[in-house]
């Protein structure tokens, strides 16, 4: 039995880059002289954290090195350990009182390090308050995209939904394909289509999305089977952007499907009830990513004006 070759996606879900970038400069330093506000804004927060404590310890103990190797005349300092716990007392503008300053070597250190103090505290906060306040689209995408059947059509499927309780104006979403292609000149090449939606665009969204793209003649994807999906590492990339309007701000998202997120012949199960009880409609989102063979012809009748049923185009 023939063994299916597995091919490494160029990115992963989140639509980040899952190939090494080599060559370039590595170095934490060489980032941060060059580069530094992008490496602040895009770092883990453990990173950024951990970064900072250290730039703060470093500081204080180049501080202490200067107040103990001079001699300065700290009161009630009796060893290095003291001069660095004034310096964090002055660095951090505390000033308890038992550590002062008591001659001129000491007031001009306490000068110097104020001043960076300040500095250091205000690029904290600056960056720590851009990253906090970065606005996003809080957005589901199904972990599947499906092709198969859609009224009629051949259809790539593949569904949204709007986490939060505010409503996105005007969101717009755009799905391209990306794969592997050998030119005539044999040389191989990953190439970008952009992959046409019924409708890609939605005043207001606010509960689900179901985006469909109709497989015909000129479609980028006409020829894609099961069995060329691995072998031309075709991924998805969906792009969605939009106004939330409550923080009336833009906030924009992305997700990637690859070759094993791409079924075929399935439908997704519908989100949309009636509670029994009192008759209200909600949507079940604990079904949002399930999928189940397609309905008889005969059974395909759906209200395409539900907002929640998996036909719906959103």
């Amino acid at each position: 039995m023939a063994t299916k070759k597995t091919v490494q996606p160029v990115v992963d879900a989140r639509g980040r880059l899952l190939l090494e970038r080599r060559g370039l400069p590595g170095m934490i330093g060489a980032k941060l002289g060059k580069d530094a506000y992008h490496l602040l804004r895009t770092a883990t927060w453990t990173r950024i954290t951990l970064l900072f404590a250290g730039v703060f310890l470093l500081v204080n103990l180049l501080f202490a090195v200067i107040l103990y190797a001079g001699h300065a005349d700290v009161m009630n300092a009796h060893g290095f350990l003291d001069y660095y716990w004034f310096s964090v007392q002055t660095l951090a503008t505390i000033g308890y009182g038992y550590l002062a300053p008591n001659d001129t070597l000491a007031n001009a250190v306490v000068t110097v390090e104020s001043f960076a103090g300040i500095g250091l505290t205000a690029m904290i906060t600056g960056v720590f308050f851009a990253r906090f306040a970065t606005p996003y689209a809080k957005v589901i995408f199904s972990r599947v995209a499906i092709i198969g059947d859609h009224d009629g059509k051949r259809t790539l499927m593949f569904r949204m939904a709007n986490a939060r309780s505010t409503a996105i104006v005007e969101a717009t979403c755009h799905v391209y394909v990306s794969r592997d292609e050998v030119l005539a000149s044999g040389e191989r090449m990953r190439r970008i289509y952009d992959l046409t939606l019924r409708r890609s665009t939605s005043p207001i969204f606010s509960l689900s999305w179901l985006a469909t793209h109709t497989i015909d003649a000129q479609s980028p994807i006409a020829d894609l089977t099961p069995d060329s999906l691995a072998a031309s590492n075709v991924n998805l990339i969906v792009t969605f952007q939009g106004t939330d309007d409550r923080l009336a701000a833009t906030v924009h998202t992305r997700y990637a499907y690859n070759a094993d997120d791409i079924v075929f012949d399935r439908r997704f199960v519908d989100l949309f009830h009636t509670d029994p009880a009192n008759g209200r409609n909600y949507l079940d989102f604990e079904k949002f990513h399930d999928t189940e063979p397609p309905l008889p012809v005969s059974a395909q009748t759906v209200d395409l004006e539900r907002p929640g049923a998996s036909p719906s185009a959103g």
